[in-house]
């Protein structure tokens, strides 16, 4: 397993063409985007933070409408951040200060381990595969559960399992019950269809439970990294974990609000299927590409990306991994999610989907050259 985590993978993967290991949008714009991004002068112009909250305050509603879900300003407070890592970093203070051990989701993507265990918070794992095997293989995990709470990531990144409405209800009548905090990561939520999306939202609130949503943009649209994560906080959080993100961000740039509220009406357009719609095109791309005696894609099909098995014998995901850094393509190798036990992700692979078409038929290629090397051998 590499020494370096994830995102240390992703910085060193940026100056190289063929880059397919950070989940963050990277491709050419459209050209109604492309016009957002001509009148940005004007946007920066415009923007007045005496006005902030108001702007804050629509863009949310409007990014969670995106998703299919309820705006709820009466119960929960919207705190702009920097980063979704950021939101995680704030909850990990909430955590430690009050003495909480988590139950976090295995895998997920590995900073959020990383950033609670920095703060010695002690962590059992909730494997996701009791979303995937029934209710029974739930509630038998829910009652050895001893965490104080649980976070969740849903869709997951990199597997895109979603937690559907029947357990994420469970999961929130336990909380209730058992006087337990949630935290859900939905930042890749608007890759799901509209068969697959629940309101998060409402099943929180009506059940009064203590939670934190986080919520990204990063994962959505090409703006130059620029982006409006924001984190949903319950009513008797809210002081605490507002005084807390106080400490870190006075307030998020008004450009940035505006920017990124432009791009969510763009989507509001057609309900986010163009989104959707490329990330399958890219997918589809790949799978008709590269052989599936080396690699299958082993994902939901919910979220911009493609987790990746090695099928073939004698080979791991960091080997192949290395032989395609060699070959200037650019993916994670799958161990780090795991953050318990990373045996389970030494076979798979993650790549990239938000990106051109042609960057992902050029990695293809290069993938499909490697196992005919491979082969040949």
């Amino acid at each position: 397993m590499s020494e370096r985590n994830l995102t240390q993978e992703e910085v060193d993967a940026l100056p190289f063409e063929n880059n397919l290991s950070d989940g963050h949008a990277f491709r050419s714009w459209t050209d109604a985007e492309f016009a957002i991004i001509a009148d940005s002068a004007r946007f920066f112009s415009e923007s007045d933070r005496r006005g902030g909250r108001l702007a804050e305050a629509e863009y949310i509603r409007r990014y969670l409408a995106l998703g299919a879900q309820s705006y709820i300003p009466e119960h929960f407070t919207g705190l702009m951040s920097y980063s979704a890592s950021m939101a995680v970093e704030i909850v990990a203070n909430l955590l430690r200060l009050r003495g909480l051990s988590v139950a976090l989701i295995e895998p997920c993507f590995d900073n959020i381990a990383d950033i609670l265990r920095r703060h010695r918070i002690r962590l059992e794992p909730f494997p996701e595969t009791v979303l995937t095997e029934g209710a029974a293989a739930l509630e038998a995990m829910l009652e050895t559960l001893t965490a104080d709470a649980v976070f969740l990531v849903s869709p997951n990144n990199p597997t895109g399992t979603v937690t559907d409405e029947q357990a994420f209800t469970r999961i929130v009548e336990y909380c209730r019950a058992e006087g337990k905090l949630l935290v859900l990561d939905g930042c890749f939520r608007v890759y799901l269809s509209d068969e697959q999306v629940y309101d998060h939202y409402r099943i929180l609130a009506d059940s009064g439970i203590d939670c934190v949503v986080i919520e990204d943009t990063g994962k959505v649209w090409p703006a130059a990294e620029l982006k409006a994560p924001f984190l949903s906080v319950s009513p008797r959080l809210t002081g605490e974990i507002a005084a807390m993100h106080s400490d870190f961000l006075l307030h998020l740039s008004p450009f940035t609000v505006r920017l990124i509220t432009e791009f969510v009406r763009l989507a509001e357009e057609d309900g986010g299927r163009y989104l959707r719609e490329l990330v399958a095109r890219n997918r589809t791309l790949f799978q008709n590409a590269v052989p599936g005696s080396f690699l299958r894609t082993d994902d939901t099909r919910k979220l911009g990306l493609a987790w990746l098995e090695v099928t073939a014998d004698g080979l791991d995901g960091e080997r192949v991994r290395r032989l395609l850094a060699e070959r200037d393509v650019h993916v994670l190798s799958g161990e780090r999610f795991y953050w318990n036990s990373p045996q389970l992700g030494r076979r798979h692979l993650r790549m990239a989907l938000l990106r051109d078409p042609e960057v992902i038929d050029r990695a293809a290629a290069v993938i499909a050259g490697l196992w005919a090397e491979l082969g040949d051998g």
